[in-house]
């Protein structure tokens, strides 16, 4: 409909005032060269349709008669623009004007404008009749108020699912009526744009024409200028067909919406008095039966025809292999690929053919629990029920998934066997056999859309039946819905989730294994809060000095648990105890759990042999500082020997011949050891000196012609200071060989000296030297007498031999007593006038009988 401002400008325009052309150049009978006058702009488009030839265009646009005078007004204007361009061609061009004649530019906005109209009027039919239908279905709906549905009831079961499909489409219907509307008003926004386009362009030429000088062409301007009205005015009618059509959308939605509402009256109705027979059931059956007998019998075709195909196609490929004229390679080719679509087409229509057989079974089993449900013969039946529906549903979509992709494949390649058959030049033995696949394409498409239409039906009857279970089970007792959850409750713990090498994994096990394996962690967790909290406290309390033992091993327990073999052993736990580890995968988990383990142990024992060496080096340490020299080699032997015993068990388990290992190792133990023996030798003496302690640093030591004191003690080596300075390093092998005094170890010494006097000394005085020399040994501080006794008659002597003890070790302390006894014994034996013998000779001459003594004799 022309809108007021369009009208009103029609009627009544001033030349300068408004800005409307007053020239007749805008009118057919007008001369062309008159220039243009500015365009009114009071309008929603600016344009007058007088102005543009279309006078007729200025009145409402109701009726089809009103339409139908625009449209042939329209081709009218066309008319005597297309004569007036003829005659101007017929006419003489000078060289000078050097133009050449074009279309008219107001051609093609005028066609656009015709096309607007007449949009405009179809949408004026098609809201008439949306009116009429909306009318219609009011009236259906107080008919159905006031006196009910035609039939009377009660009502069978088909009525019901007439009804319930009807219902559907109208679900789809009003869905597509909401998007129409969305579109509609997308359109109109875009049609809002055109329109300020098109003036804007139009208002840009205006322009341009007021700024022309005098001696421009005057007559393409103007026809430019009003190919832009024209446009602004056809973007205008655009602009009102989109808001017929959002009006069109919008009353459609609002009929679907109440014909859907109808539907849903009539389904409550034939619900109210809804009878299903057992007469009604068995005639369902019945169909159903009738319809799988032919589904089998087809089948049974199929099969024959997929033998014959089979033969046919091994006839073809055994010609396409013998043939050698290249020429005939093509329609071979083409023949075996009719024959594999006719094996193909057989063989999946058996497939078909075969889910629509499976299909119907379910449609049995639908119908059947729908009578059970509906006769109330299964009071706990609808949770499974619900569950197997759904189940049902879900098989349908991958079906129809699947078949919908087979059709746009088989589509696929009919559309290029067509394109083929198009070719003029085409042999006709090859047209033939590009038919004979089209025509096998053709059976297979027939085929699967059958068994889409059957899943379509087997979808609207499961949808039903899950519809009627929904409200059966809203309408049941507590114990039925407890019933009812338990059943669903059950399908839910017993749903299997996948399958991994051809095992199933239930929701069941994965449940109970989640809860192992958070219990076993919980578990591990507890135990070592309970150690750190109340074991290690008591155990800090009763351990007295270095008695720490316990202590140790339970904070090795707690440090050294590694969170690998936490897990590892959790999962196994899971695995196990929910019967999700069988058979392959079992040993799988049942090795890494071996192999954890074992590293495990490794670690507590490692813990364990560092925890004791170093306690022992620390007891050692604070007793001697130069004990711990060969602590490091001997944690080192014992890790080395931890993990060798850790990897033998690990390889153990999984049955490697250890024993030929064990040799090997032993082979080059031996060769190694021969190959550095001294080194070993020195190494193990050092270990030896580390165990024994025959002595330690700083310890006074001979050993041979050695003689010092220990400076350091060495893997290899020991240092030695000698007494006059130098240092001596012997190897521990030969520091061990030999004889070792030590001096430094000796509680006390042990000393024995002699002394002797001269033969002349009186019996008496004899008697009395041990007593004097026991006093004089006694008077000694640190020193203990032991004894003193006439010894022996030595050559030139008595002899005397005395033995005390010096309490100490001390050399210096050795020499101050055995000097200081020394001096008391001189000074005793002077003041009782015994004389200490020395070597002497003694010279005796004897003469005979009357011989005079000699008057001398040779002393001592």
């Amino acid at each position: 409909m022309m809108a007021p401002e369009l009208h009103a400008q029609a009627t009544a325009t001033t030349p300068k005032d408004s800005g409307v052309e007053t020239s007749a150049e805008a009118t057919p009978s007008a001369p062309e060269a008159t220039p243009p006058q500015p365009d009114a702009a009071g309008s929603q488009t600016g344009v007058d349709p007088a102005r543009v030839g279309l006078a007729g265009l200025g009145v409402p646009l109701v009726t089809a008669e009103d339409f139908e005078r625009a449209s042939t007004l329209i081709d009218a204007r066309i008319t005597d623009i297309e004569k007036t361009d003829h005659s101007d061609a017929q006419a003489p061009v000078s060289a000078a004007q050097g133009e050449a004649v074009t279309a008219d530019p107001r051609i093609a906005p005028l066609q656009a404008l015709r096309l607007e109209v007449q949009r405009r009027a179809a949408l004026v039919g098609r809201l008439q009749e949306a009116q009429d239908a909306l009318t219609d279905l009011q009236e259906q709906r107080a008919t159905l108020k006031k006196a009910g549905l035609a039939t009377k009831p009660p009502y069978g079961i088909t009525l019901l699912d007439q009804f319930r499909s009807e219902q559907r489409s109208s679900e789809h219907d009003a869905e597509a009526a909401e998007r129409a509307v969305a579109m509609a008003k997308q359109q109109i926004a875009a049609a809002e744009a055109k329109v300020a386009q098109a003036n804007e362009r139009r208002r840009r030429i205006r322009d341009q024409v007021e700024q022309a000088e005098a001696g421009a062409d005057s007559g393409a301007l103007a026809r430019q200028l009003e190919a832009a009205r024209l446009s602004a005015l056809a973007a205008y009618f655009r602009q009102e067909a989109a808001s017929r059509e959002l009006e069109l959308a919008q009353r459609q939605d609002d009929l679907a919406r109440q014909r859907l509402s109808l539907l849903a009256s009539k389904v409550e109705r034939v619900k109210a008095h809804l009878v299903f027979t057992q007469a009604a059931l068995d005639e369902q059956l019945k169909a159903l039966d009738g319809r799988e007998k032919d589904a089998r019998e087809r089948i049974s075709a199929l099969e024959e025809a997929s033998n014959t195909a089979e033969g046919a196609l091994f006839e073809a490929r055994r010609r396409l292999r013998h043939t050698t004229a290249e020429q005939d390679k093509d329609l071979l080719q083409a023949r075996v690929a009719a024959r594999e679509a006719e094996l193909a087409a057989a063989r999946q229509g058996i497939e078909y053919l075969n889910q629509i057989v499976t299909d119907i079974a379910a449609a049995r089993t639908l119908w059947q629990r729908r009578y059970a449900l509906m006769q109330d013969d299964a009071p706990a039946a609808p949770a499974s029920w619900l569950s197997g529906t759904d189940a049902i549903l879900d098989a349908i979509t991958e079906e129809t998934q699947y078949i919908q992709a087979r059709i746009a494949s088989l589509r696929s390649i009919q559309l290029t066997l067509t394109q083929r058959l198009g070719e003029p030049r085409l042999d006709p033995e090859m047209r033939t056999a590009i038919q004979q696949r089209q025509a096998a394409l053709d059976q297979q498409e027939g085929l699967a859309e059958q068994l889409l239409a059957f899943e379509d039906q087997l979808r609207a009857l499961a949808q039903q039946f899950r519809a009627e279970l929904t409200a059966a089970a809203r309408a049941r007792t507590f114990a039925q819905r407890l019933d009812a959850l338990v059943v669903r409750l059950s399908g839910w713990w017993n749903q299997e989730l996948f399958v991994f090498q051809d095992q199933g994994f239930y929701l069941r096990d994965m449940v109970t294994g989640g809860l192992v394996f958070v219990l076993v962690l919980a578990i591990v967790s507890f135990l070592k809060t309970l150690l750190r909290r109340t074991v290690l406290p008591r155990l800090n309390n009763a351990a007295r000095g270095d008695e720490r033992a316990p202590r140790a091993l339970v904070l090795a327990f707690i440090r050294n648990t590694s969170q690998l073999f936490v897990l590892a052993v959790a999962f196994y736990a899971a695995m196990a105890t929910s019967g999700l580890a069988q058979g392959q995968l079992q040993g799988w988990l049942w090795s890494v759990l071996v192999v954890v383990t074992w590293l495990q142990v490794g670690l507590w024992a490692s813990a364990g042999a560092v925890d004791l060496i170093q306690r022992q080096r620390s007891h050692r340490e604070r007793i001697d500082p130069s004990a711990v020299t060969g602590f490091g080699l001997m944690l080192f032997f014992a890790r080395v020997g931890i993990w060798m015993l850790v990897l033998v068990s690990v390889l153990s388990h999984f049955d490697y011949p250890i024993t030929g290992l064990i040799g090997a190792l032993g082979v080059s133990g031996i060769a190694i050891a021969f190959a550095v023996q001294n080194i070993l030798a020195d190494v193990f003496s050092s270990m030896a000196i580390i165990l024994d302690k025959p002595f330690r640093v700083g310890d006074f030591i001979v050993t041979g012609e050695t003689l010092g004191v220990i400076e350091q003690i060495g893997v290899k080596t020991t240092q030695i200071r000698s007494l006059s300075g130098e240092q001596v390093i012997m190897s521990n092998t030969e520091l061990l060989n030999s004889r070792i005094h030590n001096f430094k170890r000796m509680r006390e010494r042990r000393v024995v000296f002699k002394l002797g006097v001269v033969y002349q000394t009186p019996p008496e005085m004899l008697e009395r030297i041990p007593a004097m020399i026991e006093a004089i040994v006694r008077g000694q501080a640190r020193a203990r007498f032991d004894r003193a006794h006439f010894f022996e008659y030595a050559d030139f002597a008595l002899t005397f031999e005395v033995v005390y003890y010096v309490q100490g070790a001390d050399y210096n302390l050795y020499m101050d007593i055995q000097q200081a006894i020394n001096l008391a014994i001189y000074r005793a034996f002077r003041e009782a006038g015994v004389e200490f013998a020395y070597p002497t000779q003694e010279l005796i001459l004897r003469r005979g009988q009357g011989m005079a003594k000699p008057a001398f004799d040779e002393g001592r």
